[in-house]
């Protein structure tokens, strides 16, 4: 049994999605993680982010991204400030930019030309139906952007799909590859040129805590990639109009 999927594409001029374990030299994940997507659709969609949580659970969405163009990293540099710190009122706050004491510089990691393409899928029919209008008229509620506000994306719809699951043995996977844990009965192309990434957001909860995906590999050329598993292992879903065969960040999640 088929469900509906929304398919659009992203792209700009840089992206960066910050690693959780780097500070003042950020790196960036290789594509957005199943939180970001969920960041630019409820800018899109016009949810709060404080309301993400709530409307975007696991249980509630699909969502697969697959790359269409090399990734590229490179590194911008930025000037930070060390500052005075004050307490007024009980909150902590950062002096004035004109008496900061010290300044450095860190190289923040970034993607150059981004693109990729997003399939998103939710529960919420009427939600998907506004979702579409947005997409298809670029009548965006926020300004969409690549993981930092002054990173905005570019977006274009594709349209809509029909998703239906299927299982094979070797197949060419045009999506990411997110997995719980890295599997001995699955085997990637060692040919390939691919990106492992572990510990990628998973979900957000209420507090901004989150859950992680284990680890998720990419192709770095935005080539397919080629895989077997035993059947009965692992599923995908193949898009009936396009023929793409993709793995949903829901499918690895706890």
């Amino acid at each position: 049994m088929g469900f509906p999927v929304l398919v659009f594409r992203v792209k700009g001029q840089f992206a960066h999605w910050r690693k959780w374990f780097t500070t003042t030299s950020p790196l960036t994940y290789s594509f957005p993680p199943r939180t970001a997507i969920l960041g630019l659709v409820g800018a899109i969609a016009g949810v709060q982010r404080d309301e993400i949580p709530e409307k975007f659970p696991l249980q509630a969405t699909k969502i697969s991204v697959c790359p269409l163009t090399r990734i590229v990293k490179d590194r911008l540099p930025e000037t930070w400030y060390w500052s005075p710190v004050r307490i007024v009122d009980g909150e902590i706050q950062l002096g004035e930019k004109k008496e900061a004491i010290k300044t450095f510089q860190v190289n923040l990691e970034v993607i150059r030309y981004p693109y990729y393409r997003i399939i998103f899928w939710h529960e919420d029919e009427k939600l998907m139906a506004e979702l579409a209008a947005r997409l298809r008229e670029k009548r965006w509620f926020y300004p969409p952007c690549l993981g930092i506000m002054g990173f905005l994306a570019d977006i274009e719809f594709e349209g809509e799909d029909e998703a239906e699951e299927a299982e094979g043995g070797k197949i060419e996977l045009n999506s990411i590859l997110p997995l719980d844990e890295d599997s001995p009965l699955l085997e990637l192309n060692p040919s390939g040129n691919y990106i492992r990434e572990e510990r990628l957001p998973l979900e957000v909860f209420p507090g901004r805590q989150f859950d992680y995906l284990r680890v998720a590999y990419i192709e770095s050329s935005a080539q397919p990639l080629s895989l077997k598993v035993k059947e009965g292992v692992m599923k995908y879903a193949l898009l009936k109009k396009s023929g793409f065969r993709i793995m949903f960040f829901e499918q690895a999640g706890r």
